[in-house]
Formats: C-alpha cells, structure tokens, sequence
C-alpha cells in the first residue's frame, strides 16, 4: 500500500460498488484491489478467500486507512471517508436545514439496515432455496417462496420503498442538499438490491425515488466508479 493513500478492497458485483463511487466524488488518490467472486465450485458467487486476509470476515467493502487500521461496513467506512477526507462539506448536513438533520440522518441509514436490508435478505435467501433445490424438491420450494412473497415480502418491501419516495419528494437527495450525503451513498446498493429480485420495473412505480436513483447514477464520479471496478451486476449471492 502505497503510503498516505487509503485502500480499498473491492469485490465485483457488491455493496463496495458505492464506497468506490464516494472515493470518486471525494477526487482523493487512493489504492484500489479488485477481488473476483468465485465463479465455479462449492463457494460459486461467494468472496474469495484473499479477503480474509485483510479481515476475517473476509467480507468487502473494507478500507485500509494510511495508518493501517481495517475498517468494515459500509456505514461506518463512509463516515470516516467523509471526515476525513470532505473538507470543504460538499457531502455534509446542510446546516441550515434544522428537518434534515443529524438525528434525520441516522434515521434514515438505520431504516436502511434495520428494517429494508432484512426483508431484501429473506426474499433473497427464498429465492436462493428455490433455484438451489434438487429438482423433484423445486416445484414445493417454488410455492412455499410464492406464497411467502405474496402474503408478507413484497407488501413489505412495497411499503418501505413508498416511505423512501415520500422522504425524496420535491428534494434532490435525501437530506435535500445539493449533493449526495452518506445517506445516499448507503441507500443506493440497497435501491439496487430491492429491484434485483422484481422482473418488473419496480421504481416505475415510485417517481420520486426513480428521479432520485436516476439522478445519482447519472452523476460523473458514479460513471468512473463503474469504469474502475470490476463488475456490478446484481445477479449473484450478495
């Protein structure tokens, strides 16, 4: 690691895909390593081994700061990206915002964990069971993953999901600043995560947060992010 710099341990087609896209928009030098999922074998789709390394979970994104420490989760290696690194407050709370602040901004970044994340994570884990099961087993698997889905996920996932439109009406980013904050480079991969799993256009159904998940990606810094990684197709085990 080259010194000064932080690092980032990046695996395709993962959450790490907006740590990078926020390296981008803090313009700072840092180091990147591009980590492939397995593509073959018992561990298909999963994170490589070479990511234990660094850290035990072996689990990306994980940032190496210039002093070494490792830190993982992207909540908490986003703060410190933007403490550090944002000295001019371009990502920042609007201090003049007294609806948009600090107590708005852990609200919305713990929905995103607490209360989206886990239903994604069961209808996935469904979805999973269903494609992974012997084939005289998938036709029950494929019902029970049905009547699950029906009776309880997508409702939910639908309820939160027009909460997040309501929260971005009539602003450009969640804590209605000029550019994104850590709220919005946390709940893009989940925005992402939630339409893997729908074969419909899911976010045609929300405009607010369709305006909004189009106007973060088409930001400058999110495009080099994808040209720097290795892959963000969500169609793998997450």
């Amino acid at each position: 690691m080259a010194e000064g710099k932080p690092t980032l341990q990046h695996l395709n087609n993962s959450q790490s895909q907006t740590i990078l896209w926020l390296l981008e928009e803090l313009g700072i030098e840092y180091n990147l390593n591009l980590f492939e999922r397995e593509t073959s074998g018992a561990n298909k789709g999963r994170a490589p081994e070479g990511l234990k390394e660094s850290h035990s979970l072996g689990k990306s994104p994980q940032l190496i700061t210039p002093e070494g420490r490792v830190i993982i989760e992207r909540s908490a290696i986003s703060k410190y990206l933007i403490d550090k690194y944002d000295t001019t407050g371009k990502f920042k709370l609007n201090p003049d915002e007294s609806e948009n602040d600090i107590i708005r901004e852990e609200e919305l970044i713990s929905f995103r964990a607490n209360s989206l994340y886990p239903i994604l994570m069961i209808q996935m884990v469904f979805k999973a069971a269903r494609e992974l099961s012997p084939f005289f087993v998938r036709p029950l698997m494929g019902g029970i993953s049905a009547m699950v889905n029906k009776a309880f996920l997508t409702k939910e996932i639908h309820i939160m999901l027009a909460y997040l439109d309501e929260a971005i009406q009539s602003k450009n980013y969640f804590l209605n600043t000029e550019n994104p904050t850590r709220v919005d480079f946390l709940m893009l991969w989940n925005v992402d995560f939630s339409t893997m799993a729908d074969s419909n256009d899911l976010l045609s159904t929300y405009p607010n947060l369709k305006s909004w998940y189009d106007r973060c990606k088409a930001r400058d810094a999110w495009k080099r992010s994808l040209e720097k990684g290795n892959g963000y197709q969500l169609d793998v085990k997450i």
